[in-house]
């Protein structure tokens, strides 16, 4: 009878072999296609790309400013329902220092509404306050609309 050590080889490209077949064999998720917003709001202008599936968004946020200051960075969180909540990691005015904020979108038909609310900090990360509504006033408010 043989012991594994004298079949060790074998055993290896076995092991080898499975792991070849699983992983040709999985299904990959397919790229979800980024979607470029513009909005205005006064003199403001901002841009945003953001890939949105059923659970989850990621993309980027650019907003600039009518005295020629702009926020730039990485938006990311998840969806629920109508509503796309998540961060906003970001460099203010083109200063070295790094930013992070709560943002909220509200999605009306191809719309996307910035929305604005009380932050509250735990343990150092903000969030809005779920104790105070979110304000989604579109004469207000950022209203991203699809660039065609």
């Amino acid at each position: 009878m043989q012991t594994f050590y004298q079949n060790k080889n074998r055993y290896f490209a076995l092991v080898v072999l499975l792991a070849v077949i699983l992983s040709c064999n999985q299904n990959h998720p397919t790229q979800i296609p980024a979607t470029k917003y513009t909005a205005h709001l006064n003199n403001d202008t901002a841009f945003a790309t953001m890939e949105i599936s059923q659970a989850l968004f990621k993309g980027v946020l650019e907003i600039r400013y009518k005295n020629g200051y702009k926020d730039s960075g990485d938006v990311k969180g998840f969806i629920k329902g109508d509503t796309l909540m998540g961060e906003y990691h970001y460099q203010k005015y083109w200063f070295p220092v790094w930013k992070r904020d709560p943002i909220i979108f509200l999605k009306k038909g191809d719309k996307l509404i910035m929305g604005k609310g009380t932050v509250k900090y735990t343990m150092g990360i903000p969030h809005y306050n779920n104790i105070y509504p979110i304000d989604y006033t579109e004469t207000k408010h950022f209203v991203f609309v699809p660039e065609k």
